[in-house]
């Protein structure tokens, strides 16, 4: 993973009239994914016009999500006037971290004019990831020509969560007695929804193309197009299988034969009316 640095602008902290002579110029820190490592540089330069001592900076990771890798605090004898040293750090994200934005805080001491000082600040970590999605896709009561039910599932795998999820199927070999596209909105990580449609199958080995879109961690739309091949049986084999009863079957041959002598009339009437236009 390419490793992007997020350059934080921090101010002096002012007590009472008291002017810091540290002053910390930027703090660079890697993005990283759940599981992996990272770099902290801090950079401070003595802006007094006296040298300070035994200066010691801390990051105080706060739990064992963000953990350091190495030491957690840097000493330096002495910082000569105008002078500027950069302190690098090591972190590790645990791998079940979810994507976001962490504070961390870090204490800045040193000697300056036989006075002890103290300062501190905070340090944002990125934790970016990506959800992973796979679906699939399950029939109830697939008979050719008689109403049935398609179950879509959508699994979110992956270590982010995938937000302003939407749903659309488009096949030839099916007729929707449903919408074809739900809004199912946030799949959580390590999460999945399902969603339903009534359909009739055409054919015994309907096609369809499931077309997902989200927006991931940074806000980005994504789209994702899977294709799936189902299965639907004629009434013959719908009884063999004891999906449908002899009479169950008998009435939906009438159903069919019914639902196709509308399907005619209603292309003709469509026919006649392009005609006449």
């Amino acid at each position: 993973m390419n490793k992007a640095y997020i350059l934080l602008a921090i101010g002096l902290i002012l007590f009472a009239g008291t002017a810091y002579a540290i002053s910390v110029d930027s703090v660079m820190v890697d993005e990283v994914a759940p599981g992996q490592e990272g770099i902290i540089r801090i950079n401070v330069e003595n802006d007094g016009n006296d040298n300070i001592e035994s200066l010691s900076i801390r990051i105080n990771f706060p739990n064992s999500n963000i953990i350091p890798v190495g030491r957690s605090e840097e000493f330096l004898s002495t910082l000569e006037e105008d002078e500027e040293e950069s302190f690098i750090f090591r972190f590790k994200v645990s791998n079940v971290l979810s994507a976001g934005t962490y504070l961390i805080e870090y204490d800045l001491s040193y000697e300056q004019d036989n006075s002890d000082i103290e300062q501190s600040g905070n340090i944002g970590i990125v934790v970016s990831a990506e959800p992973e999605i796979e679906i699939s896709a399950n029939t109830q009561n697939s008979v050719v020509g008689i109403p049935g039910e398609l179950q879509i599932r959508i699994i979110n795998k992956g270590l982010a969560d995938a937000r302003f999820v939407n749903l659309k199927i488009e096949s030839k070999d099916l007729i929707f007695l449903s919408e074809n596209s739900e809004y199912i909105g946030t799949i959580d990580s390590d999460d999945f929804e399902t969603s339903s449609f009534e359909v009739i199958y055409s054919n015994k080995f309907p096609s369809i193309n499931v077309r997902i879109t989200y927006k991931d961690f940074n806000n980005e739309e994504q789209e994702i197009i899977k294709t799936a091949s189902l299965r639907a049986y004629t009434n013959k084999e719908a009884v063999e299988k004891g999906i449908l009863t002899k009479n169950n079957a008998s009435r939906y041959v009438r159903v069919i034969i019914l639902f196709f002598f509308l399907w005619i009339i209603y292309r003709f009437i469509k026919k006649r009316r392009k005609k006449r236009d």
